[in-house]
């Protein structure tokens, strides 16, 4: 009896082992496809019939072509610490959807290039280098880049620290 427990034992961890092994290998397959993916839409002048931005100054001839005049005349005037928020859901849902920043493409490979990794952020530095080119300011790409990546460090440790705070308020005392 002890000797069949132990085969059926045994032959069951073979069984799950192989189980888990063939999971691996879809895994595998799936984040290679992916990559290959990716990187075929990262040379992609245009996606699902949209042209795609080479880099930042591209993207703002672009913003600037496809903006009515008035749209422009508005956004100029807006405050700039206020536009990044304020267009967030408008133009920047466009921008996020249209340039693919979440499926990737050769605009939302510079900006990870540039250090932007979150697409909402990648989002805001678009709307905010555009409203800074249309009043003629610097670009300001390395130091504006650097404060949203210090932002979203800042939310990161913020959201994981709440976390911990309110595991360990809910942990009962051992006495």
């Amino acid at each position: 009896m002890r000797y069949l427990f132990s085969i059926l034992f045994v032959g069951g961890f073979l069984i799950f082992d192989a189980h888990w092994t063939q999971l691996d290998a879809q895994v595998d397959s799936t984040d290679i496809e992916r990559l290959q993916d990716y990187n075929w839409r990262i040379m992609q002048r245009k996606l699902n019939n949209v042209y795609i931005p080479s880099d930042i100054h591209d993207a703002m001839i672009e913003l600037g072509e496809i903006s009515s005049e008035s749209a422009m005349n508005s956004f100029r005037t807006a405050p700039e610490e206020d536009i990044g928020r304020r267009l967030f859901f408008g133009l920047g849902k466009w921008i996020t959807t249209n340039w693919q920043f979440y499926e990737g493409s050769r605009f939302s490979h510079y900006l990870r290039n540039l250090g932007l990794t979150h697409p909402d952020d990648m989002t805001i530095f678009v709307i905010e280098s555009f409203h800074r080119h249309l009043n003629g300011k610097d670009l300001e790409v390395e130091q504006r880049v650097e404060k949203l990546k210090d932002a979203r460090r800042l939310w990161v440790r913020d959201i994981y620290q709440v976390d911990t705070l309110q595991i360990d308020t809910l942990r009962p005392d051992k006495n």
